[in-house]
């Protein structure tokens, strides 16, 4: 059987997989106090336990069996090479969590991002959340600069999917604030997500001074860069009922495309762009 806390991340997936709450696993034989316990590893199963949660799950007791003997980053380098990530995500959530203590840094930072991705591919947001807000206490204990940027700019998105603009917000600031002085991608990353935070929780001043910021740090660049800039400005002028300049930032993003020299470019560009909302 698992040990802990690799058996208690097995049957937090096996729960949420079956779509169980707590209090409908534990019903009959556990507290829900207990379970959750259970699942963040601080209480090591009993046999009672384990037959309760597999006739409750509908599963034999080897689902808790340790199906692996592969190290993390061997499980990582099959996760990113496998063209249906999902599939290995388990074990290397597992092993991610197992012995945490004594894996390099920067293995663990690349399996939580990964994770994290797979997560939010899967539409589970808080599970997603869960590793990133883990991933952004990695990154400053890591102490690269765009390490942190980069969590704290997905955290902010994350906080958004699951409906709470003011830690988005608030996430995309400090994100913002630590990206001064780094490459105009995460600079402009940052700034994205930061507009978008402002933006749904009714901030739009905020929101068109920053893309304003956002033009003004792109206009340099090579790319698509530019061009989503003018449109997630043009987009937020037309919400506020601005359509004239709505209309100049636009045909200034058509004019920019039309430039390019890469005639990829205009294509690339138009998938990418996000303007602000739904």
């Amino acid at each position: 059987m698992l040990e802990q806390p690799a058996f208690g991340l097995r049957l937090r997936a096996l729960r949420k997989e079956r779509g169980l709450s707590q209090a409908a696993l534990a019903a009959g034989g556990l507290s829900t106090g207990y379970l959750s316990r259970l699942e963040s590893g601080t209480r090591p199963p009993t046999r009672r336990v384990l037959e309760h949660l597999t006739r409750q799950l509908g599963l034999p007791p080897s689902a808790f069996a340790r199906k692996s003997s592969r190290s993390l980053s061997q499980a990582l380098a099959l996760a990113v090479s496998s063209a249906r990530i999902g599939t290995v995500a388990d074990d290397l959530a597992v092993l991610l969590h197992a012995g945490e203590d004594r894996l390099d840094p920067g293995l663990r930072w690349q399996s939580l991002w990964l994770l994290a991705s797979v997560r939010d591919e899967e539409a589970r947001y808080e599970d997603a959340h869960e590793l990133l807000v883990e991933l952004g206490e990695l990154s400053e204990s890591i102490g690269i600069p765009e390490l942190t940027v980069r969590a704290r700019t997905r955290l902010s998105r994350c906080s958004l999917r699951l409906g709470n603009a003011d830690s988005a917000r608030a996430e995309a600031q400090e994100a913002h604030r630590l990206a001064e002085g780094l490459s105009v991608g995460d600079r402009s990353d940052a700034l994205h997500a930061l507009i978008r935070a402002e933006a749904e929780s009714g901030r739009p001043d905020e929101a068109r001074a920053h893309a304003r910021e956002l033009c003004e740090i792109t206009a340099a660049e090579p790319g698509p860069l530019h061009v989503e800039a003018l449109w997630v400005a043009s987009t937020l002028h037309a919400r506020q009922g601005d359509h004239a300049q709505a209309r100049r930032l636009r045909e200034r993003a058509l004019d920019r495309l039309s430039r390019e020299k890469n005639a990829w470019l205009p294509w690339a560009a138009l998938l990418h762009l996000r303007p602000p909302g739904p």
